[in-house]
């Protein structure tokens, strides 16, 4: 298990939250044009997943009925670029599940959209245009496996052959990159970044040579122009950093790898891709870099930043505006995990909201599981 990525601000807010949800594949296309957007976070202790509704003033509440069930050991959670649909990869049931988010946040799973692997479920992504899905599954090795997204949700495999992620491969984690042409997979045992190109068909084909990371790598973060690659090395307390070139391949960027706190994981990157936060779990903190143009990383102003006593921080997640950052506990004193908000200045520092903390009722956030339902 691992130890513990956006329009103007504002005024964005109301024009950008147009959400169609459904409670159903029949009423997919119901939902009002003023739809909410809704924060998503499983738990992996507790087989479940939270929904949290967004204000305008990035206050969350969390929808009725949530956590809603989902199966065991649940480490990633990806939503449909659409906004319809999630899909929960699970390591210790070994299976995915496929939900529809109804317009009022509620989840349901799809009808024949479980598909059990008889092996640990890493990791799950989605390609922009929402028609694959790429999963990592596997134990001390890790194969990629495809499928494609049916109209009603259901996952069919593609037909492409698996592909066996290099060396000792166990927990990988894989991210599409945003122009849909590379997947991109982290091997948290073995300490690599391997880069592919997506085939026409779903085949992959190895980008570049594998690329050695720190100490177990956890999450990979993507610029949202393509151009950059950063992976939290939990063990070696550092961010690695690497420049995708145009035909996939990955390269050192400068000054790469980059101090953090102790086991920094999920991180967020602002959509201008000037800035990034990273939570350091053990060090109760969060980073914050201003990222060159090069691509190399630089502190912002006053970080790290302190998070509340007794918490683990795992994850972090930009609001709709990028005016309020949430920080969201993989482990707490208070059992489930909770969501501080923080406030976003224009020179990219954070500081607490005073908003109170809001619990999602799961246990042990951990992994890429934790997302934001897109603007529609």
């Amino acid at each position: 298990m691992l130890r513990n990525a956006f329009a103007p601000r504002r005024v964005a807010a109301a024009v950008a939250a147009a959400l169609a949800l459904s409670l159903s594949p029949a009423l997919a296309h119901s939902a009002p044009a003023d739809a909410p957007r809704y924060l998503l976070v499983t738990g992996s202790g507790s087989a479940s997943i939270g929904v949290m509704r967004v204000d305008d003033n990035g206050a969350l509440t969390p929808v009725p009925g949530s956590p809603f069930a989902g199966d065991t050991g649940s480490i990633t959670l990806e939503i449909a670029p659409d906004g319809r649909r999630a899909y929960a990869g699970h390591v210790v049931s070994g299976s995915i599940i496929g939900f529809d988010l109804g317009a009022d946040g509620s989840m349901h799973q799809i009808a024949g959209s479980r598909i059990d692997f008889g092996a640990p479920v890493i990791g799950v992504t989605i390609t922009p245009d929402g028609s694959r899905l790429f999963a990592t599954v596997g134990t001390l090795s890790t194969e990629v496996r495809s499928f494609d997204i049916t109209a009603s949700g259901v996952l069919v495999p593609t037909g492409a052959p698996a592909t066996l992620v290099p060396g000792m491969s166990g927990l990988s984690l894989p991210q599409v990159t945003p122009d849909g042409r590379h997947l991109i997979v982290t091997t948290f045992t073995g300490g690599t970044v391997t880069s592919y190109a997506i085939n026409a068909d779903a085949s992959l084909t190895q980008a570049g040579p594998t690329m050695a990371t720190g100490e177990l790598p956890a999450l990979p973060a993507i610029t949202p122009n393509g151009r950059y690659l950063y992976v939290s090395n939990e063990g070696s307390a550092t961010l690695s950093g690497y420049v995708i070139a145009p035909d996939g391949s990955l390269s050192e960027a400068p000054g790469s790898p980059y101090p953090t706190g102790d086991t920094p994981h999920g991180s967020a990157i602002t959509s201008d891709g000037k800035h990034m936060y990273v939570p350091a779990s053990r060090s109760g903190q969060v980073e914050g870099f201003r990222i060159g143009a090069d691509g190399a990383l630089s502190s912002l102003p006053g970080a790290p930043y302190p998070t509340p006593e007794g918490t683990v921080p795992g994850r972090v997640v930009l609001s709709p505006d990028e005016d309020e950052l949430w920080v969201i506990d993989s482990l707490t004193v208070n059992g489930t995990a909770r969501v501080h908000t923080y406030n976003v200045a224009a020179d990219g520092s954070i500081a607490p909201s005073g908003l109170p903390a809001v619990d999602t009722g799961v246990i042990f956030h951990d992994g890429p599981s934790a997302h934001l339902t897109p603007a529609r």
